[in-house]
């Protein structure tokens, strides 16, 4: 006998919230899913995560069906597997989960399971691009580098087209080519001031690619501000054509952990940027906007009166982000612009956005 199975494997993108962290709903969701598509329910159990997120399994006549939830991000992880090649019961079940579920997207995998299993081919990396229609996908040509940190997984690859690149959770951060278009994009708010900067923080920033242009400017000290020591010491190793030798730089001050720790009020920085993510939902426990405005209004504290503030956000594709962005922002700040940059490495536009403290 030759061992066979149909997997679903589904990522629900934007769910109802409500739902995601109450394990009796999923249960039941789950119990009346099975019985309408005729999978055969043998039983369900779950699990409640602290503080947040439930896991949810049903083991079916044929296998199992589970989903796992991360409620800060509006997310569920759903896996139907059957022992069978006919899966129209299982895509039954997922279309009834996904109106249960309330998904703004969906991104669905089907595997054959068997003996051999298909292994598929490694020598690319796909940017999940779950705010947009598309992803992107870059060839590896030469893996430099791959480990796993206290908070990421970090890659640095070599690519044809765009040389060395860095990637954390196969998020891409910059690659050499390009990466002078970026930094630029992220400096020229402080270059058009035409002022001296005393001080200036870098939020984020491990790849040391914005600090080498800030330190352009001259200024008198810049604390680079980033929690993960490791992609750091990556940069220094294999991006040193994107960073140079500016870690070393005697003005430079290095502080390895949490921005949001770290901005508590007691910093006077004539200029700030900020090189984060903002889509901070896979390492925090509340919801983004709310998470985004305390960070918006931290960062405000440690800006000296006419301070600069500049940042990245998103694709132009990502329009909920830069909407949010934007509308934060001019809740809290004077001077609010947004520009847009073509970024060939990211496939897309790319807004930036800068503003004063009042």
């Amino acid at each position: 006998m030759k061992p066979t199975g149909t997997q679903i494997l589904a990522e629900f993108f934007d769910c109802s919230v409500n739902i995601l962290n109450d394990p009796g709903a999923l249960e039941t969701i789950l119990a009346e899913g099975i019985e309408a598509c005729n999978l055969g329910l043998v039983g369900i159990n779950s699990h409640c995560y602290d503080p947040i997120g439930v896991t949810s399994i049903a083991v079916i006549q044929e296998s199992h069906v589970a989903i796992h939830t991360y409620p800060e991000a509006r997310h569920a992880s759903v896996d139907v597997f059957t022992c069978s090649r006919v899966s129209h019961k299982s895509m039954d079940l997922l279309h009834y989960l996904e109106e249960k579920l309330l998904p703004g997207t969906t991104r669905v995998v089907e595997v054959s399971r068997g003996n051999p299993i298909e292994v598929a081919r490694t020598n690319w990396i796909t940017d999940d691009n779950s705010s947009a229609g598309f992803d992107v996908r870059y060839r590896i040509d030469r893996e430099l580098y791959s480990g796993i940190s206290r908070y990421q997984d970090i890659k640095v690859i070599e690519n044809q087209d765009f040389g060395r690149m860095l990637f954390l959770d196969n998020d891409l951060q910059i690659a050499e080519r390009d990466a002078h278009l970026y930094n630029e994009a992220m400096v020229n708010p402080l270059r058009e001031r035409g002022e001296g900067f005393a001080s200036v923080a870098i939020l984020g920033g491990g790849d040391g690619g914005v600090l080498y242009d800030v330190l352009k400017l001259n200024p008198g000290r810049v604390s680079v501000i980033d929690i993960d020591e490791e992609v750091i010491h990556v940069a220094k190793t294999y991006l040193r054509s994107i960073c140079h030798s500016a870690f070393e730089d005697e003005r430079v001050e290095i502080v390895i952990g949490d921005v949001f720790d770290f901005l508590d009020g007691s910093h006077c920085f004539d200029a700030m940027i900020y090189d984060l993510t903002m889509h901070p939902e896979s390492f925090i426990v509340m919801d983004r906007k709310a998470y985004l405005d305390q960070l918006f209004t931290k960062m405000k504290a440690d800006l000296k009166p006419r301070g600069v503030l500049s940042l990245q956000c998103a694709s132009e594709y990502d329009h909920r982000t830069i909407e949010l962005v934007d509308s934060l922002l001019k809740r809290h700040f004077d001077s609010v612009k947004l520009a847009k940059k073509f970024i060939p490495s990211y496939g897309s536009m790319w807004m930036f956005a800068s503003c004063i403290k009042a």
